[in-house]
């Protein structure tokens, strides 16, 4: 009996020493204290001599907030870590296992192990991580650990027109660390009636680690989706899982939300559109090939969709009737896409030293359906071809072309759409890095019927709207170059960037039958890694001309901006849009 207890905790110690030495290695990696060089690394690269291998346990190791990525933190940070701690739950070992979808006693996969970090890095109360590999000396079996790192999961913020009506944001991304976020917004304005309005809204990560979230909410505010341009009340509910790995088999998700016009206002009621809609969509989709040999990524995954939008009262006004958003809209789509994807680690590209995951593959999709709008049924079909690159200098691109069209009299309502963006290398000037942006993109409307006519809004000229203009022609660019600076004020990290914009509406209708409008910014993004809201963006922006020929200065504020979410390239079947 005493040998067999001594052999127990002979196996334990030389398990809680492996785990330690994991454990140790996993936070040199998260940590940035120790290096300044940019990461550059293919998502595998670092699993590739383990192919093969059998898992034979997986630990889990999460730090909470107060250990930060770049080292020692100063007394008056530490004080108020302090204080965090006692208001954060550190995500539970069960939460991070319902995220987890590599298994013990399988084989090694170096793909599948990037996949699961990168899925990991994706949810918003966990900022970095990483797994390690333990082989087990005279054995062809390894160890995992499973290493994460939170961020600080309550959030708010105050915002609209203070003094007159302020708005208050309340939020946690992971409440007593389970993975479940809960958000309360509460408005206050004078010239309302009634003067208060509130959202609500409840979310829950891969839902019983299913790897589908779930998401509902209510909100007096406008927040939800939302078709028209009155204040709208609106209730809903989803449940989404996206396709997380090119190994995984099944996507698909559901969908339904209420939404209802509400005169707070006061408007007199030959103004107000009164109309209420409910939206319904449905979608499912299958990867075929996911048990194919590791090194062969490339998939073809075919989806199905059904949605339907429909209006219980619509507006009675007859100047916005004619609207395609204020009428019923339904369909059915069927998606048939061939890719191949892998991802590169860096940083600095919207973080401030957090991991970033960038994809380099192909996607090349058409999508085939039957869809009613305003009266008119009609086949729809489009392609897709998107080819994104990420070089190991740290520089990386994409490439789109697109074009859809419906079919009835001919071809009615075609799009055609063709763009890049470049990302340069962050480039390393002592303790700051660079980091230069382009963009371009082209967009052509033929035979109009039902879309809507080609705009500029603030994606492409911040602060600019042209709407009144009948275009079908519409050409973009921007540049944009950001400075990383050491610079740090209670934990918040500081990058200036100046950009340049320029686009160019052609109506053969109009007077002026090309437009072109131009934008210069100077701004700064502000982010504490510890926080769960990203990046913060002030930027001024000066239009020499806009859409009445007068020049102006606009300020905008942005929060929460991220490199974009690093699912697999699949997704619902949807209609291109283009606005």
């Amino acid at each position: 009996m005493n040998q067999i207890l001594f052999a127990q905790n002979e196996n334990d110690t030389t398990k809680s020493s492996i785990t330690q030495k994991a454990l140790e290695k996993g936070m040199d990696l998260i940590s940035r204290s120790n290096r300044d060089s940019i990461l550059v690394e293919k998502a595998e690269e670092k699993f590739l001599p383990y192919e093969g291998k059998i898992i034979r346990n997986i630990n889990v190791e999460n730090f909470g907030f107060e250990f930060s990525i770049y080292g020692a933190k100063s007394p008056i940070i530490q004080k108020v870590g302090k204080i965090g701690n006692k208001l954060h739950t550190n995500t539970r070992e069960k939460t991070i296992r319902q995220h987890l979808f590599i298994k013990p006693n399988h084989l090694l996969n170096p793909y599948k192990l990037g996949d699961n970090e990168r899925y990991l890095r994706d949810q918003s109360f966990i900022l970095e991580s990483r797994i390690i590999v333990t082989p087990i000396e005279g054995t062809d079996s390894v160890d995992l650990t499973v290493v994460t790192r939170d961020v600080f999961s309550f959030g708010g913020s105050i915002g609209g027109t203070i003094p007159t009506s302020p708005l208050l944001k309340v939020y946690n991304a992971n409440l007593d660390g389970r993975g479940q976020g809960f958000e309360f917004n509460l408005l206050y304005d004078l010239d309302r009636k009634p003067k208060t309005g509130i959202a609500l809204a409840y979310t829950k990560s891969s839902f019983l680690g299913s790897f589908a979230d779930f998401t509902a909410y209510f909100t007096q505010l406008n927040s939800g989706i939302s078709a028209g341009e009155e204040k709208e009340h609106a209730i809903g509910i989803s449940l989404d899982r996206p396709l997380v790995s090119p190994y995984s088999k099944f996507a698909g998700g559901a969908g339904w939300s209420q939404n209802w016009s509400k005169n707070v206002d006061s408007r007199p009621d030959s103004l107000f559109l009164d109309y209420k809609y409910n939206i319904m969509n449905l979608w499912t989709g299958y990867n075929f090939g996911s048990n194919k040999t590791l090194q062969d990524r490339r998939r073809e995954f075919l989806a199905i969709r059904v949605f339907d939008g429909y209006f219980i009262n619509q507006p009675s006004q007859e100047d916005v009737i004619d609207e395609s958003r204020y009428n019923d809209s339904k369909g059915i789509l069927a998606e048939f896409t061939v890719y191949e994807q892998d991802f590169f680690k860096t940083q600095y590209v919207y973080g401030f030293g957090r991991t970033e995951d960038i994809p380099s593959g192909y996607n090349i999709s058409t999508t085939w359906g039957y869809t009613t709008t305003m009266g008119y049924s009609r086949p729809y079909g489009d392609i897709n071809i998107n080819y994104k690159k990420a070089s190991r200098n740290g520089s990386f691109y994409e490439l789109n072309l697109n074009g859809a069209s419906y079919l009835r009299k001919g071809i009615e309502d075609a799009v055609l759409q063709a763009g890049g963006t470049y990302y340069t290398q962050a480039f390393s000037l002592g303790k700051y890095k660079i980091r230069n942006s382009a963009s371009l993109i082209y967009t052509h409307l033929y035979n109009r019927l039902t879309n809507e006519w080609l705009t500029i809004r603030g994606n492409l000229i911040p602060g600019l709207r042209v709407e009144e203009v009948d275009a079908t022609k519409r050409t973009a660019f921007g540049f944009e170059s950001s400075l990383f600076t050491p610079w740090s004020l209670l934990g918040f990290r500081i990058a200036p960037f100046t950009s340049y914009y320029w686009a160019k509406l052609k109506c053969f209708t109009c007077e002026n039958k090309n437009q072109n409008f131009q934008g210069i910014s100077l701004g700064m993004r502000i982010r504490n890694e510890n926080l769960i809201f990203g990046t913060i963006e002030l930027k001024s922006t000066f239009i020499p001309t806009d859409d009445e020929g007068d020049s102006k200065f606009v300020f905008s504020l942005r929060k929460n901006l991220r490199f974009r979410k690093s699912d697999v390239f699949v997704t619902e079947p949807n209609l291109i849009v283009y606005n």
